[in-house]
């Protein structure tokens, strides 16, 4: 019995996990081209996995220090756990990163004999340029608007109120976030209610009574921008295939999938799904908030000044 076990530890090989993007990691920009994600598993000698399991589990960047992100309510949070299998040493999907910042991303593979193997990565999107240069020419615009209220509007209770009407242009600049039903859909394909701010249970369930291994596609789509969000592509999976998702904002989004079985016709089903939008939290809205007053009440007291002057 001892041999046997000596033996049968011997016989565990260690697996060795590779992380690759396309693009590369320097190219990422927060939510615009697709990210395809691939892990690599070899095991000894770097011969690749033949079979075996992945699961995955992306996480969000942490809040940001000062300004907060365009998507407040992911910063933080779970993006997707998913249990992906592995296909000749590979296991693949597709994503959008929503914001900037670094997405932490935890790998457990399990294959027969193997040692399961648990590695951590980290991929690092930088903000789009773009982003802050109509960030600079915004801040711009309200300081001039400040000064040119300041040399109009004199008196105190004039430059408050110019500020106060400055404050409300802000105010109404927000987002409204507006609660949606989940539409309730029959067939191989169930979604839960989805609430920004939390994962979401996606379930999709085989053909024949999950009887015989089927080649799945799913992908979901936010239809607003025309966009998919996250794709995975024929996954060899049987009975059923589960996952969580986080959608980022309140809107509507279609999730699809196509099931393709030996000796029968692809299956395909859909649905469409409304999410429930909410209110970022004040910590959130607070410091860009005073950045923007803060460049009207320079404004202002240039304005003044100047008129004086």
């Amino acid at each position: 019995m001892l041999f046997l076990l000596l033996s049968g530890f011997a016989r565990a090989e260690e697996l060795a996990i590779k992380f690759q993007t396309d693009p590369a990691s320097s190219a990422l920009r927060p939510f615009s081209d697709v990210v395809n994600f691939s892990l690599i598993v070899t095991g000894a000698g770097g011969k690749p996995l033949e079979r075996g399991e992945v699961a995955i589990v992306l996480d969000a960047p942490r809040p940001a220090r000062f300004l907060s992100t365009d998507f407040p309510m992911v910063e933080g949070t779970r993006l997707v756990e998913a249990r992906l299998p592995i296909n000749q040493g590979r296991a693949e999907w597709k994503q959008h990163l929503p914001i900037r910042g670094v997405y932490r991303l935890s790998v457990d593979v399990t294959a027969g004999d193997a040692q399961p193997t648990r590695q951590n990565f980290e991929l690092s999107v930088p903000e789009n340029p773009a982003k802050w240069l109509w960030l600079g020419l915004f801040c711009a615009g309200l300081f001039f608007v400040g000064v040119v209220a300041g040399r109009i509007f004199t008196g105190p209770r004039a430059e408050r109120a110019a500020l106060v009407v400055a404050l409300a242009l802000i105010a109404a600049s927000g987002t409204a976030h507006e609660a949606a039903k989940q539409e309730n859909a029959s067939g191989p394909l169930e979604v839960e209610p989805a609430t920004v701010g939390k994962l979401t249970s996606i379930r999709w369930r085989g053909p024949a009574g999950g009887k015989e291994r089927a080649l799945l596609s799913l992908s979901i789509v936010h239809l607003e921008k025309d966009k998919t969000v996250l794709e995975f592509d024929k996954l060899a999976v049987e009975k059923e295939f589960a996952f969580k998702f986080h959608f980022p904002d309140g809107a509507q989004y279609l999730v699809k999938t196509i099931a393709e079985t030996p000796g029968r016709a692809a299956e395909r089903a859909e649905q469409k799904v409304s999410v429930t939008g909410v209110e970022p939290p004040l910590a959130a809205q607070l410091p860009s908030l005073a950045m923007f007053v803060g460049a009207i009440a320079v404004g202002l007291g240039v304005g003044r000044f100047s008129k004086r002057r």
